[in-house]
């Protein structure tokens, strides 16, 4: 027979609350009862609910607000976002797994770009690297060349709305900086790869969905996993 621990009981009571607001039909912005209706409700000790509400607002699945209750909170990545981004910092061998994830991804995306663009559109992108190509021009740290090359590709793909595809799209630049800093990566050389960037443009431009593929397996010629995607 297992022995209940404190652990055991603060699990059990998250997991109460869970499936008290799957029951429930509660969405983002619904209050939750109070402690005492929903202690007595799932029977749940005051102390360990108080501990698991604890648990699943760090968790970013409710929110409290001073004065007015507890709230479901509205779905965002963020936390799931830094949760990998940190698992990735510490496991930094898998990066040819998150590289392939990501490939995967815009080999995806990229070409449902084509013909969606308006002139504004390219008007940002080309001055996202214009900018790129001055911080190169300048010796720039890598650092700031991943946080361009990260908007440029965030605005990119900004047609979509897409909120995942944006935060996963920051949590790669900031392993790939992170990478970058520690030298465990080689990629081609700036000059190449602003150029990669504005060959990639023209061929959104020229409605080449062909072109556009050939450009993103150019830009990821430097890494063997690409092949599997073209």
């Amino acid at each position: 027979m297992q022995k209940i621990t404190h652990a055991n009981i603060s699990d059990t009571a998250v997991e109460s609350i869970k499936q008290y607001i799957v029951d429930n039909n509660l969405t983002s912005g619904d209050q939750l009862p109070s402690e005492v209706i929903l202690g007595e409700s799932l029977g749940i000790s005051r102390a360990s609910l108080r501990e698991a509400m604890k648990t699943l607002e760090g968790s970013g699945i409710i929110e409290t607000m001073h004065g007015k209750g507890r709230f479901i909170r509205s779905f965002n990545y963020d936390q799931m976002i830094d949760s990998l981004t940190y698992n990735l910092r510490v496991h930094y061998k898998d990066f040819k797994e998150v590289l392939q994830v990501r490939i995967g991804l815009e080999a995806y995306f990229l070409p449902r770009v084509v013909g969606k663009l308006t002139d504004k559109d390219f008007a940002e992108l080309e001055a996202l690297l214009t900018v790129l190509e001055q911080q190169i021009k300048e010796g720039r740290e890598d650092s700031e060349l991943v946080e361009t090359h990260t908007l440029f590709h965030q605005r990119l793909y900004k047609v979509f709305d897409n909120q995942l595809l944006n935060s996963l799209i920051s949590m790669f630049a900031t392993f790939q900086r992170m990478l970058s800093e520690m030298n465990r990566v080689k990629t081609s050389d700036n000059e190449t790869f602003l150029q990669q960037h504005k060959d990639l443009l023209e061929s959104l431009k020229g409605e080449d969905e062909d072109k556009v593929l050939q450009c993103l397996k150019e830009h990821f010629s430097d890494f063997e996993c690409y092949e599997m995607f073209f």
